[in-house]
This record gives C-alpha cells, sequence and structure tokens, in this order.
C-alpha cells in the first residue's frame, strides 16, 4: 500500500488541519477589529483590501477545515489549506526578510501574541507537505475500527507539538544586532 493514500495518514492529516484552521479562524472572528490591525501590520495589502482580506481569511479557514473532514471534498480543502498555507509563509517570509519580527504572526488571537520569525515560515511549510497527501486522497477508504484510536492520538499528538512549537517559536528572544 502506497504510504501516502494509507487511510490512516490521510485522516490523521485531515484532523490535523481541521483542528488548526478551525479553531484559528475562530480565535480570528471573535476579534476581528484585532485580526484587520494584525494584517494590516504585515503591511503587503493596500489599506483598502485590508478590511476584505481580513473577513475572507477566517471564511476561507473554516472552508478548508471542513472540507478536509469529507473524503468527497477532501482534495478540494486539502488544496485550500496548502494554498493558505503557502500564503501564510510567505507573508511571514517577506516580513522576517525586511527584518519585522516584532509582529503577531496573527495564528490565533486572544493568546499570548507569537513573532514571527523563520521557525513560523518553516512550520507553515511543514504543514503544506503535511496536507499534501490530501489532495490525492478522495477515494481513500475509510479507516478501519482498530486505526481510529492511533488516528485520534496521533492527530491530538500532532496538535499538541504544533502548539508547543509555536509557542516556542514566537516566544525565541529577538536576534539583537552586533554592535560595530
Amino acid at each position: 500500500m502506497d504510504l501516502l493514500a494509507s487511510p490512516a495518514l490521510v485522516w490523521t492529516a485531515a484532523f490535523l488541519i481541521a483542528g488548526i484552521f478551525l479553531p484559528s479562524a475562530a480565535s480570528k472572528l471573535r476579534a476581528m477589529d484585532e485580526f484587520e490591525g494584525v494584517l494590516a501590520d504585515y503591511r503587503l495589502l493596500p489599506e483598502s483590501l485590508v478590511r476584505p482580506a481580513a473577513r475572507a481569511l477566517p471564511a476561507l479557514e473554516v472552508a478548508a477545515g471542513l472540507l478536509v473532514l469529507f473524503p468527497a471534498t477532501r482534495p478540494f480543502g486539502g488544496a485550500l489549506a496548502a494554498g493558505l498555507l503557502l500564503l501564510f509563509a510567505l507573508a511571514m517570509a517577506v516580513n522576517v526578510a525586511r527584518g519585522r519580527t516584532e509582529i503577531d504572526c496573527g495564528c490565533f488571537l486572544g493568546r499570548q501574541k507569537e513573532r514571527i520569525g523563520w521557525p513560523l515560515v518553516a512550520r507553515n511549510l511543514v504543514l503544506v507537505a503535511l496536507a499534501l497527501p490530501l489532495l490525492a486522497a478522495e477515494g481513500a477508504a475509510p479507516p478501519a475500527v482498530v486505526d481510529l484510536a492511533t488516528i485520534a492520538l496521533a492527530a491530538g499528538s500532532l496538535l499538541a507539538l504544533y502548539a508547543a512549537f509555536s509557542r516556542l517559536a514566537g516566544l525565541a528572544p529577538a536576534r539583537r544586532p552586533r554592535r560595530a
């Protein structure tokens, strides 16, 4: 059996993506004004597009999170999730390259702020790789009953690892410029 088509891997990836995107969208919807400010801090959009983008992104995250949970829509949801994660990684990378690492990533609002940096860019790229099995998973067989516990534990463990990595990466002290 092809590992990427493994029902256990596909379902674990689906639960991981949904477990990241749905709470992230909910936090943005609860704090829309704050999210709008975070999005503006990235300085990538004209001011006139910040509000529409701030309204659209959580809706797209909800769509990705829900679509990956259903086999018939999983490839579209996986593609949407991968596209959003690439967009987020690019937005962070542009700002990190500009030296603007003190801005909040905007991933989960209402919690401790997470400063952007190369580790968060890498985290999003790893998540893109984890979303890739979902792109071809439309015909993936449902998991066997004995696999459900493994899937639940794997997805839960990966979500905990995601949260821990995000917290540690976002708390890392900013590098200070060398003194001449």
